[in-house]
């Protein structure tokens, strides 16, 4: 965790300090009980203690399993557990811990043993969230992050994508039918795309024969009875709360940044909702993204692992979304040109390659001297570029908040190839070529 965030509890943690002493141990061990984190047993170098009625565990074994953040601040003899939006802080052998800076009592207070810090794992574990339950027969705490969803034999889907999130895969098929693709995402689960009816397109992220994602940009649904394309920014944040400003994944802040193009939510903790905005429709809802709060967390960095599958998924992508797109303001689709989208990806690879970012390349040649010497003809042209994107969604999401790129993707040509590369340094290029063929 970065210094400064804890710093800014100084004056808080000082009268903390001040107001609490330290108590009389009075403790029993028990290396028979164990801890069992969402199914998986963990091993921990000091066992957990008792103390009047009360299971206290190691603090970092236990907690950092959840992703969440531990953070000992020695001087004060404090620890930090950090998850999501909450900010847990005790003190050894005190027994007032708080929450958000809400002061609660404890039970029994932290210790330390055998230079392990010991802290009540029920207090933590409720007030992040988590759900705990005690098997006296094994003697086992259970700790469950992740909430049961119910058997879905009565499944149906009116319309609002939030009830698709934990249906079964079976459920999903039964609803709509097999997939007309299936994409690999930057989590590692696939995306099912479902593009046939461009007007209803939808992408149903599957993992473990569960959805843990959904995109779609249609009109004919919901992110939830009062949400959907066209809702504007003001009143999404009526429905969904405060927006975040930033992702606390393990010790490193993920900061939100062009928030009048995106906002991001955590909807009860089960899933984000990132809503993307129009800012040429005067802030309305035009898409939105729903994935799973452990999937999320799982993901370190901003981009995933780069690979040849990613790289064609995000291609096929960026051309249904354009398409979808179209459909809606009531254009016909663009085709897919094979020809074309090589020239795209060249381009995509050169800019990367040589370090540039640029629609001429470094020997002056334009988009249209590429596309000549590719042996295109054509009567209209255009591309856009762009880097830096984290996938194909917010790439096809920043075009149309760009005018010039906004106009040819809802322009009057006729085919479009995309190319996309990734480089070994997270960095992405992403190139849209359009043409129409002359004398069609």
């Amino acid at each position: 965790m970065k210094k400064s965030m804890l710093r800014r509890l100084a004056v808080f943690l000082t009268v903390f300090m001040i107001l609490f002493s330290f108590g009389t141990l009075n403790i029993y061990s028990s290396s028979k009980i164990s801890v069992c984190v969402n199914g998986k047993y963990l091993k921990m170098d000091v066992p957990p203690i008792i103390e009047n009625g009360r299971t206290l565990v190691p603090v970092r074994g236990v907690f950092e399993s959840i992703n969440a953040y531990v953070d000992w601040l020695p001087e004060w003899q404090t620890v930090n557990v950090l998850k999501d939006d909450k900010i847990i802080t005790l003190r050894i052998n005190a027994n007032i811990a708080y929450v958000n800076e809400e002061a609660v009592k404890l039970d029994v207070p932290p210790r330390i043993i055998d230079g392990r810090t010991m802290v009540p794992i029920r207090f933590i574990s409720e007030s992040i969230g988590a759900e705990v339950g005690w098997d006296d027969a094994t003697k086992t705490v259970i700790i469950n992050t992740v909430k049961n969803v119910p058997e879905d034999k009565e499944f149906e889907f009116k319309g609002n994508v939030s009830t698709l999130m934990g249906a079964s895969l079976e459920n999903i098929i039964k609803t709509f039918g097999e997939p007309d693709r299936i994409d690999l995402s930057k989590y590692g689960f696939d995306w099912y795309i479902y593009n046939k009816d461009l007007l209803r397109y939808i992408q149903i992220g599957i993992e473990n024969n569960k959805v843990v994602g959904v995109f779609t940009n249609s009109p004919y649904y919901k992110l939830n009875e009062n949400v959907g394309v066209g809702t504007d920014n003001l009143s999404v944040m009526k429905n969904l709360g405060e927006p975040l400003k930033y992702v606390l994944k393990g010790n490193t802040y993920y900061m939100m940044s062009d928030m009048e193009k995106h906002m991001l939510f955590n909807i009860n903790n089960d899933y984000y909702a990132t809503v993307f905005f129009d800012i040429a429709d005067n802030y309305k809802t035009t898409s939105y993204l729903l994935i799973d709060c452990e999937t999320e967390q799982s993901l370190l960095g901003y981009y995933g692992k780069p690979s040849e599958e990613l790289r064609i998924s995000y291609e096929r992508e960026i051309f249904d979304l354009a398409n979808a797109v179209r459909v809606r303001n009531g254009l016909e689709p663009f085709e897919w040109d094979d020809e074309i989208a090589k020239v795209a990806w060249a381009h995509s690879k050169d800019m990367i390659i040589n370090d540039f970012f640029s629609h001429n390349n470094l020997h002056g040649e334009s988009p249209f001297d590429r596309m000549k010497k590719a042996g295109i003809t054509y009567s209209s042209a255009g591309e856009n570029i762009a880097i830096g994107q984290i996938d194909a969604i917010y790439a096809h999401e920043a075009w149309m908040n760009s005018p010039g790129h906004r106009a040819n993707i809802l322009g009057k040509f006729e085919r479009l190839g995309v190319g996309v590369y990734m480089g070994d340094d997270e960095k992405i290029t992403y190139t849209q070529n359009f043409y129409t063929p002359r004398n069609r």
